[in-house]
């Protein structure tokens, strides 16, 4: 059998995303396609606009057979342990090629970038850049331009797109990795009427704003987006300050992610109406505005630095699959390498107390009684 497999966010699903999955199947002739999909946060370090139980049978519906949860703690790392968690959960379940959106499409030039990324020459350049205070993703780009390469690996799905490529080189056997191109709209674009394809960012500000955005949605994304709401950092953002004001400098300096005095920034701010108001107050050169959304999450959920021991996939958990998803799983199960979970029990792992946690808050302003959800038997399409 051909296992194929993919990363999503689904923030929400689309049409460029059914694009994706259609054009996967297509070109790999996949006999069972698995994707490793994000929960209630996503690697902007943002909420998800919808529950990921919503988002799994979506994904169904889309035609993934086996739909995997990426932990919470590794959704809100930068895109190199984002990517590294998520190709592992792939590889262990036996995925032999996986299939990821690009700007470019072109395979070869991502090759030669997550190559250049080991090596001694760009590592020098980039500390010597960190060392003048400018950010890590800015450091990491003038060190790859400084090796002769273009703007191609700057844009968001290429980024990922190596990282992904960086990832599969450690494994073995190495999983092919494919590159799909993106068409008609890019990450950041507004909507544009010519097309049924537009980028999540637009689609999500067309919902926040109570515009129309039937058509570059299913029917079925709509009707669940127009019965649900839509969080957004803003309505967090009161529990996230009360969790910087009432925290000693000294605990809030064991919080994953707040490194180099920067608890002193987060401290340091007086009462910011919200969420993109106390980012500006605490940017740096050395911060990107994501790194920032990523720490006030870790912030806002209590991830200490002592809690995430390992960046090694501790688990596979199962949100849901369908017939041909489940036949597969029952062939593989007894020779996966880490235990394979459908049931949360009474003992687990810490990462799923963590999950646990993330869907708790995420319902402070939810409200569907997800925790409820979480002890439910997996979704079956």
């Amino acid at each position: 059998m051909k296992i194929v497999g993919i990363v999503v966010e689904y923030n929400p699903l689309h049409y460029g995303h059914i694009y994706h999955i259609e054009e996967t199947k297509k070109a790999s002739k996949a006999d069972v396609l698995v994707a490793v999909m994000s929960g209630h946060l996503v690697q902007r370090g943002e909420f998800s606009v919808i529950d990921k139980f919503t988002k799994t049978m979506w994904a169904l519906k889309a035609g993934i057979d086996l739909v995997i949860e990426l932990p919470g703690v590794f959704s809100i790392q930068s895109a190199e342990y984002f990517a590294k968690t998520s190709i592992e959960i792939l590889h262990s379940l036996g995925v032999m090629e996986v299939y990821f959106g690009s700007e470019t499409g072109e395979i070869e030039p991502l090759y030669g970038v997550a190559l250049a990324l080991d090596s001694k020459r760009y590592n020098d350049t980039v500390k010597h850049y960190l060392d003048q205070g400018k950010s890590y993703p800015s450091s990491s780009s003038l060190a790859l331009k400084e090796l002769g390469f273009d703007d191609s690996h700057t844009t968001p799905n290429n980024i990922l797109g190596i990282q992904y490529i960086k990832a599969a080189q450690s494994l073995s056997p190495k999983p092919a990795m494919k590159a799909i191109k993106r068409i008609q709209t890019q990450y950041y674009d507004d909507i544009d009427d010519a097309t049924h394809i537009q980028s999540a960012t637009a689609i999500r500000k067309r919902h926040q704003s109570k515009e129309p955005y039937a058509d570059y949605v299913p029917e079925y994304v709509l009707q669940s987006l127009h019965t649900h709401t839509m969080p957004t950092w803003d309505d967090f953002y009161p529990y996230f300050f009360y969790k910087i004001k009432s925290t000693s400098l000294q605990d809030l300096a064991l919080i994953h992610g707040i490194e180099e005095g920067l608890e002193n920034r987060f401290k340091q701010v007086s009462n910011p109406e919200n969420s993109a108001q106390f980012i500006d107050a605490v940017i740096s050169r050395r911060y990107t505005h994501a790194k920032i959304r990523r720490t006030m999450m870790a912030c806002l959920i209590d991830i200490k630095k002592a809690d995430i021991v390992s960046y090694s996939v501790p688990y596979i958990r199962v949100l849901g699959m369908n017939s041909k998803g489940q036949n597969y799983l029952n062939s593989i199960k007894a020779d996966l390498p880490v235990p394979l979970i459908t049931k949360i029990k009474k003992v687990r792992h810490p990462y799923l107390d963590i999950e646990l946690k993330i869907t708790e808050i995420y319902d402070l302003v939810y409200r569907k009684n997800l925790l409820k959800k979480e002890f439910e038997p997996v979704i079956i399409l």
